[in-house]
């Protein structure tokens, strides 16, 4: 099992919960907590993984969505993001581009300085947290991520039969780690992207599908990409929750 270091700091009494873990390369890791209110019995728990050059924050209206429907949720800062920029005592942040046609460059760059590749770790870490929380019922697991943090979400169903993955336009990953999650995982897995998403989240979809078991695709029309699309589909991702209940 994963060693880190596990601090609690209280934001809302009762309700809402700062945590930190920090990782075995060195990087302090923060996540925000949110239970709903007025509940006597385990609660589903919803993982959620921002976009590169993102926070947390940016899943502030589907959460919302989650709490009245009486899930809680986990919504972290991936390594170099939002506060999670200190690693062995040095800030370590992620290369923010200044327009679209950077994202690339931007975005290689980062993975290698931050090493992207190790988020998948960082998120099993957080789970292995939430287990020690007996308030939360992880037979009741979902996960949601958006490019970035979609793909790192794949290799997780390795170590965790989460009841669904959705995903907005996912990032590409050719790792065997998650062509395995995909082709033995029972999870009921959704991938969302644009017919014209700037990234080729679109080809991601349809490749991530073709492996899965229980796999769905939606294909939306314009060229949206990761939590921008939010305002258009959070139904959609509130009934596919539903049905994978």
């Amino acid at each position: 099992m994963k060693k880190f270091l596990l601090s609690l700091v209280l934001i809302m009494p009762l309700f809402a919960t700062e945590l930190s873990l920090t990782t075995e390369d060195g990087f302090e890791l923060h996540g925000w907590l949110v239970k709903p209110k007025n509940t006597m019995k385990t609660t589903p728990i919803v993982l959620l993984a921002h976009q590169f050059g993102s926070d947390h924050t940016s899943w502030d209206s589907l959460m919302k969505r989650l709490h009245e429907k009486g899930m809680a949720t986990l919504s972290v800062d991936l390594r170099g993001h939002g506060k999670s920029i200190m690693q062995n005592g040095v800030e370590n942040r992620v290369k923010i581009p200044k327009n679209t046609s950077e994202v690339r460059d931007a975005f290689t760059e980062s993975a290698q300085k931050v090493g992207f590749s190790k988020i998948p770790q960082d998120l099993i870490a957080w789970l292995e947290m939430m287990e020690e929380d007996n308030s939360l019922d992880m037979q009741q697991l979902y996960l949601i991520g958006a490019s970035l943090g979609g793909a790192s979400l794949i290799p997780v169903l390795n170590d965790y039969d989460a009841k669904a993955l959705i995903t907005l336009s996912a990032g590409k990953s050719s790792s065997s780690e998650s062509d395995m999650a995909l082709s033995s995982s029972l999870t009921k897995t959704y991938f969302v992207a644009t017919k014209n998403d700037p990234l080729g989240a679109n080809v991601n979809a349809l490749e991530y599908v073709k492996k899965a078991i229980s796999g769905t695709t939606l294909i939306l029309s314009g060229d949206g990409h990761g939590t921008v699309l939010l305002p258009k589909v959070e139904e959609y991702i509130l009934l596919f929750l539903e049905l994978s209940r």
